[in-house]
């Protein structure tokens, strides 16, 4: 049984290119020559022992009387992550078909580099992670060296001192203008705000978003007009939910500005929500490309959740007398019967806005297999 020592290198060291996909490397001299190329340009690198452990781990299997083969992979570093993982798994499926191992040791050195893991299990069995930790010296020098060293990256500075820099900065403004309880509520939702966009990695999602658009406009898709009215019927919504939203000063008077808001700019948002689902359908349309289904469960799914979400806020509110009862006046259909006038509790109106909900979520889901047939026969 062979096995496969394998080191995923996401840093840009080496003699590797980053404009293109890097060569892996294999073989015990041609990674001791890596070695000394990386450690000579860059000797802080990191990398450099990764590379020696995985030299050793290698060395130790074939001690043990074990059929080992190491290598290396570099992936292209891309502004975005997914560019690097797809360029590390077009190295990994190379080096697999070559060196065709039964299992594989995964060597890295950071905590970060984890993430790699699952592109390496997706290929081979994975028998043990080795990550490499290097010690430091705990005195003084060597902590003003590694403070010194932070404040020289960019990312960590952006990512840990600016947050601080703007809550210092503000926390005295606050103190000044509002009491301690709100300074304490605002500064932690600015906290909390900017955790999330960390963690969701909307920054890189942002980074994407001129190419998307300039990849929409140059391809003269309908969904680019559809997504400037949605977000512009949305902006409406959220104005027309402030204008109209009650105001009062106690807890439960908060809950009800807030269900308010959200009775009175539901109906926007939905709609701008169902202009950019539209927009997406009718691209495909134009493009004789087939409906998918989720497209068209999207767009119901839209409608009804709107349905539901404004009878229970007509619900709050008729229970706190901001609206009044709703009903049905008196009526003729066709000159003949007569209905009404009717006039419903808040409980009946939810229950009527509930069960209308789930009726256009149903007929959404009974329809969308059927469109596709539609447009399959059409084809």
């Amino acid at each position: 049984m062979s096995v496969l020592v394998v080191c995923l290198d996401v840093n840009e060291g080496g003699n590797r290119d980053s404009s293109e996909d890097s060569r892996y490397v294999v073989g015990q001299g041609e990674i001791e020559e890596l070695v000394s190329i990386v450690g000579l340009e860059d000797p802080e690198n990191s990398h450099v022992n990764c590379l020696l452990e995985a030299l050793k781990v290698t060395k130790e299997l074939e001690q043990a009387g074990e059929k080992v083969e190491v290598a290396v992979v570099s992936g292209r570093s891309g502004v975005i992550l997914s560019e690097t993982d797809n360029s590390l798994a077009r190295q990994l499926d190379l080096l697999l078909e070559e060196v065709k191992p039964d299992s594989a040791i995964l060597v890295i050195g950071s905590i970060e580099q984890e993430r790699l893991i699952p592109i390496l299990e997706s290929r081979i069995r994975i028998d043990a992670v080795d990550r490499v930790i290097v010690r430091q010296i705990h005195d003084l020098e060597s902590k003003y060296y590694l403070a010194k060293r932070f404040l020289a990256d960019d990312e960590l500075r952006s990512t840990i001192l600016v947050p601080m820099g703007v809550v210092l900065t503000i926390l005295p403004i606050l103190s000044y203008l509002v009491d301690i309880r709100t300074t304490f509520a605002i500064i932690t939702a600015i906290i909390g705000v900017f955790v999330l966009y960390k963690a969701l990695d909307i920054d890189e999602s942002i980074a994407i978003i001129p190419t998307k658009i300039r990849e929409m406009l140059y391809s003269g898709r309908v969904s680019v007009v559809t997504y400037v009215v949605g977000v512009g019927l949305i902006l409406v919504g959220v104005f027309i939910g402030l204008v109209n939203m009650p105001t009062s000063e106690d807890v439960g008077g908060s809950v009800t500005s807030l269900m308010g808001f959200i009775h009175n700019s539901i109906p926007w948002v939905a709609l701008g929500g169902l202009v950019m689902s539209l927009g997406k359908t009718l691209d495909r349309v134009i493009r004789n490309k087939q409906v998918q289904t989720a497209h068209i469960n999207l767009i119901f799914g839209i409608i009804s959740t709107a349905i539901v979400i404004r009878g229970f806020s007509s619900y709050f509110l008729q229970q706190q007398g901001v609206i009044g009862a709703i009903g049905l006046a008196k009526t003729k259909i066709a000159g003949l019967i007569e209905i009404g006038p009717l006039v419903w509790t808040a409980e009946e109106h939810l229950a009527i806005f509930v069960g209308l909900g789930i009726l256009v979520s149903v007929v959404g889901i009974k329809m969308a297999p059927r469109i596709r047939k539609m447009q399959s026969k059409a084809k």
